[in-house]
């Protein structure tokens, strides 16, 4: 879905994490309704994102809140070296397992931090209002993640108390 369910305490550890350093450039991958670069927008040097559903762009006006909107699947995404954040919030989930763990040593190589917002209890979903990229493609579990390089900020449930959703960080180039 284009909205997060990510936990209140989740979400403003991370955008403390983020908001460290403020000269920065930030990439937001699946930006659905832009959730954070209406957190970040006028906080950091620059936020961009990467959505690749189009009717999300126009319907929640993601040109009005990020400086650069590109319509695409981050697979192709060729500029990742010019940000030095990436945030994934509840995207890894989206890729088969294998594109999943390209993109992440991608990014490992290409940014210095890497933010994940993600299910990590069964969460099962399927095309949401027509758009098939909200298919959920992989269960990822804790101890994947964390085997991935990922350090754990946050975890807790949704609001309904259905699903954990766990809050990360992994640090990249210039660890």
């Amino acid at each position: 879905m284009p909205f997060s369910e990510q936990p209140e305490e989740g979400k403003m550890l991370m955008t403390q994490m983020i908001l460290k350093n403020s000269k920065r450039k930030i990439l937001d991958v699946g930006a659905g309704a832009g959730k954070w670069g209406k957190i970040l927008s006028g906080k950091v040097e620059q936020i961009d994102c990467v959505e690749i559903w189009k009717p999300y762009i126009e319907q929640y006006k993601l040109k009005k809140i990020y400086k650069r909107v590109y319509n695409m699947d981050i697979m192709d995404f060729s500029s990742l070296s010019y940000y030095d954040v990436v945030i994934l919030g509840d995207v890894l989930e989206h890729l088969h397992y294998k594109d999943a763990i390209k993109l992440v040593k991608r990014l490992k190589k290409s940014v210095e931090e890497i933010y994940l917002t993600i299910p990590v209890s069964l969460c099962i979903q399927g095309e949401y209002m027509g758009n098939p990229y909200e298919t959920h493609r992989y269960q990822w579990t804790h101890e994947e993640l964390e085997e991935l390089g990922f350090d754990l900020i946050h975890k807790g449930a949704n609001a309904s108390g259905s699903v954990v959703i766990g809050t990360y960080v992994m640090r990249g180039k210039n660890e």
